[in-house]
């Protein structure tokens, strides 16, 4: 569920990001997303992260307003180059383009791909991780928010 709660959240942000707030359209949104084969359910889970991490959508509002580009924001090292594929890092660095992700966000999650020891993170792993980083399943589980099965991460 995880990874199709995130693209639900990167389509919502993106018609965030395309629209100005007062032109934003839920119901258009909801019923794109369930054409898409997403569940309702899970489109209120995304909902519900969307509305308690506002902060997210305040960051994307602001950033329309401010016209100032993002700067490149690093290169992987060897080690890192080894741990995440070409892949899994080209999907984190666009969904810190989409502003789903700032800079420590990044930094977490590579420095989280690197200790895991996997051979090397794919699409899949990466977006396992993200889910737990930045959705924080970890904490937004015991709130009640979602129900996350780690299938490749340990705790």
């Amino acid at each position: 569920m995880n990874k199709r709660l995130l693209e639900i959240i990167a389509y919502a942000m993106k018609e965030i990001r395309d629209n100005s707030i007062e032109n934003i359209d839920l119901q258009f949104i909801m019923d794109v997303l369930l054409e898409r084969g997403f569940s309702e359910d899970e489109i209120s889970s995304a909902m519900a992260w969307l509305v308690h991490h506002g902060e997210t959508i305040d960051r994307l509002i602001k950033k329309q307003n401010d016209g100032v580009p993002r700067p490149v924001w690093r290169q992987l090292n060897e080690t890192e180059r080894q741990s995440i594929s070409p892949e899994a890092y080209s999907y984190l660095f666009h969904l810190r383009e989409m502003e789903l992700l700032n800079d420590d966000d990044m930094e977490t999650i590579i420095e989280r791909a690197v200790n895991i020891k996997l051979p090397s993170l794919d699409i899949e792993d990466m977006q396992d991780l993200i889910a737990i980083v930045v959705l924080d399943f970890e904490n937004s589980a015991s709130e009640g928010y979602f129900q996350y099965t780690a299938n490749h991460l340990p705790n």
